[in-house]
């Protein structure tokens, strides 16, 4: 059997959600399968290469680089399936939500709707192309999968779906925490892509409304890591006013031994995000034992689950009293977060992967 995989999301140093999915799973997925053929279908000749090599991998380019609407309707209408065709490939997973145009099965991950309920947070020809083309996805799939229980639903009453035919694979955080003992530094920590979705703007507030309450707290810093997708002139206006923008730090894209040390020596990491498919962040902050503070919305509830602070997702005043809670009493949260953090793993999600795939060959 010969397997196809959009693999464009794996870029050199730049993983985030889809990309960490993807890696994660096909590590898990392809040694399950040695007699089978797998092919890693790349848009550009740089990517981040699988961890293992194997003989049952193929790795194929196939441009042009997606990176704009009117691309991926290229890449996915044309270049893909030429691939497919070529390949005489019998079966296509698209780990992104977007199909390709094949008469083919298709596999597809739809990790979010944010673009249904949102599509003020993306340009608009990005959240009118995910709109129609996600739909398309969720009606000819002969498989969907999704990341949450939350996901599932919002896909299924969205889409007119059945819950129970999408199949839940979660994210896991991508290493194992060699320590987790709680011995925080003065900072507050925040990790994801800097897009209107993630409401770092209501983070920042509270910060700064934290720092004018507690004159004894000055010396704390909060250290946001993550890539700017759009050009966030509302939270740029924000911090240029701020009293305390000094004690705000962006570390941009930030990877292995230097995010393990930002989440391990925080006092706490936080999500303000609007809406999340799951939050791995969550899920690797809390494995190395530090306290998390999330906004009380979509799939981060089912994330966090007692297991740290639920805040409510623009509440300024609410957001600065859990910092100082934090400061005060973190520590009662580690190991809720280390045991929450536990019922995650790689293996455990790939293989609900695998089984469908062993009933499908």
């Amino acid at each position: 059997m010969k397997i196809a995989v959009n693999a464009r999301w794996l870029l050199p140093g730049k993983l985030e959600g889809t990309g960490v999915y993807t890696l994660n799973m096909l590590k898990r997925i392809i040694p399950a399968f040695p007699q089978h053929t797998f092919i890693l279908i790349y848009d550009r000749s740089t990517f981040e290469p699988l961890s293992f090599h194997t003989s049952n991998v193929q790795q194929v380019v196939a441009g042009p680089p997606a990176r704009h609407p009117l691309l991926w309707r290229v890449w996915n209408n044309w270049s893909i399936p030429a691939v497919l065709k070529r390949k005489n490939v019998d079966l296509y997973w698209s780990p992104d939500g977007l199909p390709a145009a094949t008469n083919i099965p298709q596999w597809i991950t739809i990790h979010d709707l944010n673009f249904e309920h949102h599509p003020e947070w993306l340009k608009p020809n990005v959240a009118n192309y995910y709109r129609k083309h996600v739909r398309k996805s969720a009606q000819l799939a002969s498989q969907l999968f999704t990341v949450s229980a939350w996901s599932a639903a919002d896909i299924a009453e969205r889409y007119n779906k059945h819950v129970e035919d999408i199949l839940i694979t979660p994210n896991a955080p991508s290493t194992v925490a060699s320590n987790n003992t709680y011995n925080p530094d003065p900072y507050f920590c925040a990790v994801g892509a800097l897009t209107p979705r993630k409401n770092i703007i209501t983070l920042v507030r509270a910060f700064e409304s934290w720092l004018e309450q507690y004159s004894e707290r000055r010396h704390f810093r909060l250290k946001i890591a993550g890539s700017t997708h759009l050009v966030n002139t509302a939270l740029d206006q924000e911090i240029q006013q701020m009293r305390f923008k000094e004690n705000i730090e962006f570390l941009g894209h930030v990877t292995g031994k230097e995010l393990e040390t930002l989440y391990s020596n925080a006092t706490a990491f936080c999500m303000p995000s609007a809406m999340e498919g799951f939050g791995i962040p969550l899920i690797e902050a809390m494995q190395y034992g530090t306290p998390v503070i999330s906004a009380n919305n979509s799939a981060l509830i089912e994330v966090v689950s007692g297991a740290g602070m639920l805040i409510d997702t623009y509440d300024v005043s609410a957001w600065a009293n859990a910092l100082e809670k934090m400061v005060t009493d973190g520590s009662t949260w580690v190991p809720l977060g280390i045991q929450r953090a536990e019922r995650y793993n790689w293996e455990r999600s790939a293989a609900v992967f695998i089984d469908a795939l062993k009933k499908n060959i």
